[in-house]
């Protein structure tokens, strides 16, 4: 050691022992201190070391349980050396660390963080040191923090001094009062001046308990300056002290004659104080600091610390916090919980983790965090299962968050369990309810729209078996001896095919039928330990069947077949929703069969009808058009006898030559109306798109001479244009027009053709019936003689007549081509008509404009 050197080790090591520190007993101020620094940076041990001159002394230690080290070992040193603060992050990663003894012995560092504890004379005394046996990283926080605990282990040995000196001097004042009268007053100045100094408030009190000096920061601490304190009671300033903590201390360092130390409220000023008071023969000295801030920045540690305990307590998530640097990850007792563990049966390590989760979701796990880790994701977030104590599995929704730091490297996550297995069986239970509603919706719109019988019961095998998960489900139709054939079936590869297959059980007798003829439903978990006939035991045993599940098909209250799932791999448990899947489909099945049957019948008698109807039509087409040529005959004749021999023979033979002339035009009609209804269906022209107004123009000039010779009124609405048959739709419109005009009595008709559609063209009138979005609404309204409404469906009919020939003439058949027109064209027609008040004619039109037609 050089001289230089050696003058300043003499001067520290001088420095040191004037604040007597060395070999004392623990304080609490220093133990907090040093809790404090463990705290703040996170490691299990902290010392508060003064370098003495062959070894370091603790004067307070968290986690080392040693009270000295020699001086030649640990790393101090380094904070001799640089006089500045100091981290080594791994002792390993050094070579000349590496060989320390404290590295290899114990206490193990691997990590090293020390302030030097330097006076306000520039002495450096000892360090502020925490030490962890892992390697570490200190955040800037973490690092002003713990420079700044630094400074107050300075404060403290301050205090001490001063307060010994205060001590001595106050001491050699009192012995030598008398014979240093002399020096008192510049005593007492140089008293003042270091009291006024020091950075702690000082008051000194009397036997009496009155002030007899108060520095300045004692004023500024207690908001009251000299002359409100000095030669007052303690007591009498500040009442609301008494049978407080001060009062009590005070009294107790008087009566007993020993210092006391205490930290305490003070109500008035609102803030606390860090009080040391040490009795003098003529009273009490009382040095006390502001730690109002220090106070709160510990209850707010506490407060933290608490409010994080009951968290981990009251939560029902299970919390983890990973540090990444070490690998090692704190559960906590609820997630072990969670499960099945004690506390004790899980380790702190990364793999107790990883370990646990499911195989086929480890990977998509493990991904979620590299894409938090790569910042893809603000937020770690993953549903996955993870294996319990018992072997079983529960459904954990995973969530946490990164912290990075200041060089962007990880260096912790903190993240919470939650068990959604609960949520996962609903989530489960209503996907089987959307398949199995898809299913019934499907069969159930097949049924509708084709009842095709094969792709009904192949829809249903195939998505029963996907649904179920079981290896084969087929349908079996039965015979009336207990045989049957397997009409559809939908089998996992690997397992017997029995498609088309017939079979017959030896056990299945008539008693079996009966019981499922009655719904009965078999559910067999295990074929081997049933309680079943050998004989159907060895049945089964062909097709590798192991459980099964048969339901009945009930057509019309006899059983048609049987809907059949097999378990083929291993013994199952059936549940109760599967039960039920197969009765309802059964039920479709058999509903499906059974409209099967009705719609063969009823497609069966409707091709009867239409033969019969063809038949008829055509025996219409050619009974009329053979009359045509003999009536035409008998007609030419009876004009040919009307013109020649008119008024040539008595009155009787003029009349009887006028009726049966009239009789044969009237046939004629007839047999024209009947030709005209007959050809409605097989001589109608292509539906087009027609203008509703150029039709009824045409209808009305068909009318022209009716119309001229009644003077009847007819008016119409703007009319749209339709997809129809413009020959017939001017036929309807002729035809009503021409019944409005006949029917009209006396007065002169007026005829109105109105049209209207949903929300469109009402234009003020009162209908009875609405109509669709997708139809036309036509009317023709008259004045007419009207009729009473129980004919009302009876004119729609042939030959159906109110009305004799003599008062109008016609032949029934007009309205009911009316109604066999607007039939074609697929809409309806009716009438609304009160006796002597008129009638209206409605018919729909449907709009198929709005139709691919």
């Amino acid at each position: 050691m050089k001289a230089g050197n050696i003058d300043t080790e003499v001067a520290r090591l001088e420095a040191l022992r004037q604040y007597q520190i060395l070999d004392t007993e623990p304080e609490e101020a220093y133990d907090n201190l040093a809790e404090l620094a463990a705290f703040i940076c996170g490691t299990p041990i902290s010392l508060v070391n003064f370098i003495d001159e062959n070894r370091q002394w603790f004067k307070a230690k968290v986690g080392l349980n040693v009270s000295e080290m020699p001086r030649s070992i640990g790393l101090s040193y380094l904070c001799q050396e640089r006089r500045n603060f100091v981290v080594v992050p791994d002792t390993l990663a050094d070579e000349k660390l590496a060989n320390n003894p404290v590295v290899t012995g114990y206490p193990y560092v691997r990590f090293y963080a020390g302030v030097p504890l330097i006076t306000p004379k520039g002495d450096m005394l000892g360090t502020l040191c925490v030490i962890d046996q892992v390697p570490r990283e200190l955040s800037q926080k973490q690092v002003e923090a713990f420079v700044a605990l630094s400074r107050l282990v300075i404060d403290q040995l301050e205090l001490r001094r001063h307060v010994a000196e205060v001590s001595q001097v106050s001491e050699k004042l009192m012995a030598h009062e008398q014979a240093a009268r002399s020096q008192s007053e510049a005593a007492r100045i140089r008293i003042a001046n270091l009291l006024e100094s020091i950075t702690d408030g000082f008051f000194a009190l009397d036997k009496k308990w009155q002030f007899t000096y108060i520095n300045g920061q004692a004023e500024r601490l207690l908001q009251k300056n000299q002359n409100e304190l000095l030669a007052k009671n303690i007591w009498e300033v500040f009442p609301e002290i008494i049978s407080t903590t001060f009062h009590h201390e005070y009294h107790r360092a008087i009566l007993e004659q020993v210092s006391v130390e205490f930290e305490e409220f003070f109500p008035s000023l609102n803030c606390w104080f860090q009080v040391h008071a040490y009795p003098a023969k003529d009273g009490l000295s009382v040095y006390f600091q502001d730690i109002t801030q220090r106070r709160k920045t510990a209850e707010a540690l506490r407060e933290s610390k608490e409010r994080w305990q009951l968290v981990l307590h009251a939560n029902n998530d299970g919390i983890w916090d990973w540090n990444l640097k070490t690998n090692e990850v704190f559960f906590s007792t609820r997630w072990k919980e969670m499960l099945g563990y004690k506390d004790h049966e899980v380790s702190n390590s990364w793999d107790e983790w990883a370990k646990r989760i499911h195989p086929d979701e480890r990977d998509s796990v493990l991904q979620a965090f590299q894409d938090h880790f790569a910042k893809k994701t603000p937020f770690y977030v993953c549903e996955y299962r993870v294996q319990c104590q018992d072997g079983s599995y529960k459904w954990i929704l995973d969530r946490g968050e990164a912290l990075w730091d200041a060089l962007g490297d990880i260096v912790r996550m903190v993240g919470s369990y939650s068990d959604i297995t609960h949520r996962k069986r609903v989530e489960e239970e209503l996907k089987r309810q959307n398949l199995r509603s898809q299913l019934f919706s499907e069969i159930t719109l097949k049924i509708r729209e084709s009842l095709q019988i094969d792709e009904i019961l192949q829809t249903t095998v195939t998505e029963v078996q996907k649904l179920l998960q079981v290896d084969r489900v087929l349908i079996f139709q039965l015979e009336a001896d207990g045989s049957g054939t397997v009409v559809q079936e939908a089998v996992l590869p690997g397992w017997p095919v029995i498609l088309g297959k017939n079979l017959l059980d030896t056990c299945f007798k008539e008693e079996y039928l009966e019981r499922y003829r009655q719904g009965r439903i078999s559910a067999i978990e295990d074929i081997q330990v049933a309680h079943i006939q050998p004989c159907h035991r060895e049945f089964l045993d062909q097709f590798a069947v192991k459980a099964n599940l048969v339901v009945p098909i009930i057509v019309r209250d006899g059983i048609w077949g049987l809907l059949l799932a097999h378990q083929c791999a291993a013994p199952r448990q059936w549940q109760k929703f599967e039960t039920e899947l197969l009765q309802q489909l059964a039920n479709q099945i058999g509903i499906a069969l059974s409209q099967a049957q009705l719609l063969e019948k009823q497609t069966q008698q409707s091709q009867e009808l239409a033969r019969s109807n063809a038949e008829l039509e055509q025996f219409a087409y050619v009974a009329s058009h053979d009359l045509q040529e003999p009536l035409r005959m008998v007609t030419s004749y009876l004009q040919l006898l009307e013109r020649r021999y008119k008024n040539q023979l008595d009155a009787n033979a003029d009349q009887f030559i006028a009726y049966a002339v009239d009789g044969a035009r009237r046939m004629q009609t007839l047999i024209n109306d009947l030709l005209n209804y007959s050809r409605l269906s097989s001589r109608g022209q292509p539906f087009v798109p027609v203008n509703c107004s150029a039709i009824l123009e045409q209808a009305i000039a068909n009318l022209q001479i009716a119309i001229a010779d009644s003077k009847a009124v007819v008016t119409h609405d703007t009319l749209p244009e339709v997809i129809a048959d413009a020959t017939q739709l001017t036929q309807v419109f002729q035809n009503l027009i021409g019944n409005a005009i006949k029917f009209c009595r006396d007065h002169q008709p007026r005829v109105h053709i109105g049209v209207a559609k949903k929300d469109v063209n009402l234009d003020g009138e009162s209908l009875n019936f609405v109509p669709s979005a997708d139809e036309w609404l036509f009317w023709v309204r008259d004045n007419g003689i009207g009729l009473e409404s129980q004919y009302a469906e009876r004119i729609f009919i042939i030959f159906q007549r109110l009305h004799g020939r003599g008062k109008y003439p016609g032949t029934g058949i007009g309205l009911a081509i009316c109604k066999k027109i607007i039939e074609r064209h697929g809409g309806r027609i009716w009438i609304e008509s009160k006796l002597g008040q008129g009638s209206t004619f409605y018919f729909t039109i449907p709009d198929r404009a709005l139709k691919q037609w």
